[in-house]
This record gives C-alpha cells, sequence and structure tokens, in this order.
C-alpha cells in the first residue's frame, strides 16, 4: 500500500474550534434540558408543599451543616474550573493541571459532604412526600456532580498527556460550563430545601 493510500504525511483535517465546535453546542442544548428536569423536580417539591398534609418538612426546619460548606467548595470549584479553561486559553499547562486538580478534589468534598448530610437524615427515601422529593432533588443533583467529577478527572490526564494547546481547549471549556451549571442548580437546590422552609 502507497503512503499517500495509507494517509501519511498529510495532517489531518481541521474541524470547528471554540464556541463553533459541534461539542460546544451540544453541552448547551444538554445543560438546557438537564435544567428542565429540575424546574420539574422544584415543581413538584412545591407542589406537595402547599397540600394540607400536615407540617411538610418532617424533621423541622433543615440544617446548613452540609449545606452551607457544599455551596462554598462548589463555588469554589466554580473559580478553579474558570481558571483550567483561561490557563488552557492562555497555554499555560502547570496552572491548568492545578486548577483541573483542585476541581477534581473539590468535588469530591462535594460528593463526601452530600453523603453525610443523607447519612444525618432522620428520614429514609419512603418515609413521606417530602423525603421521596428531597433525595429525588439531591440525588440528581449528586449524579450530575459525580459525572462533572469523572469529566474533570479525565480532563486532568488529557491536560497531562498533552491534548489540549492554546487552540484546541474546547473539552476544558465544555467542563468549566457543565461546572457553572452544576453550581447554579446546587444554588437553586440550597434556595428550594434549605431556604425556603425558613421563610414559612
Amino acid at each position: 500500500m502507497s503512503a499517500e493510500l495509507a494517509g501519511e504525511g498529510r495532517a489531518l483535517p481541521v474541524g470547528s474550534i471554540g464556541s463553533r465546535a459541534s461539542g460546544w453546542w451540544g453541552a448547551w442544548f444538554l445543560v438546557l434540558s438537564e435544567a428542565s428536569i429540575f424546574a420539574y423536580l422544584f415543581f413538584c417539591y412545591f407542589y406537595f408543599a402547599v397540600q394540607p398534609t400536615g407540617h411538610w418538612v418532617p424533621a423541622g426546619e433543615p440544617s446548613f451543616k452540609y449545606s452551607a460548606p457544599q455551596s462554598a467548595v462548589i463555588l469554589l470549584g466554580s473559580a478553579t474550573a474558570w481558571w483550567a479553561s483561561r490557563s488552557a486559553a492562555l497555554g499555560r499547562t502547570l496552572p491548568v493541571l492545578i486548577a483541573l486538580a483542585l476541581t477534581v478534589l473539590l468535588g469530591a468534598a462535594f460528593i463526601a459532604l452530600e453523603l453525610l448530610d443523607w447519612y444525618d437524615k432522620p428520614f429514609s427515601f419512603a418515609s413521606s412526600a417530602y423525603s421521596s422529593i428531597y433525595f429525588a432533588i439531591t440525588g440528581f443533583h449528586l449524579a450530575h456532580v459525580v459525572a462533572g467529577w469523572i469529566i474533570f478527572v479525565l480532563l486532568f490526564v488529557w491536560t497531562a498527556a498533552g491534548y489540549f494547546n492554546p487552540v484546541r481547549h474546547v473539552p476544558i471549556r465544555i467542563g468549566a460550563l457543565y461546572w457553572y451549571f452544576l453550581a447554579v442548580v446546587w444554588l437553586a437546590v440550597f434556595f428550594v430545601l434549605y431556604g425556603t422552609p425558613k421563610l414559612s
């Protein structure tokens, strides 16, 4: 087989990059579709909350013991994800690796705090309508955080392997976008589950 037929010596075709990449727009559509699911879950929460079935939060007002640190951790993760994206655009590999590693650690901390919060609850998934919707909302968000954590582990490995450069780093931008989504949704979860019971 000749070198020409084997494709040797020819550069790979150049596809779209940055905000023109199909992956970038695919990530936006994923974020919008997942946000709509959280909107439905919040609707369910408020629907059950206004039903005349007695005290809505069975264990009293929710504690900020774990949710406040979770909020701090996920917001710090947004900062480190932005740092990774910004450093990748500037071609600074070491800061990208540091920022990605910090985001991975913060993601692990959030997961651990959520599991501790679940363990600390005096009710189970099937105890009441409140407990079911509570675990559905926090569990669905936790599943997204676990997915985000895996994404950032892979981004760290790929960055260490030299897959990205200042022109081609859209996966890191997509990872940062996904983390921003996690943070915004968590703030909504925090307000709905931990804030609104204190307002009633």
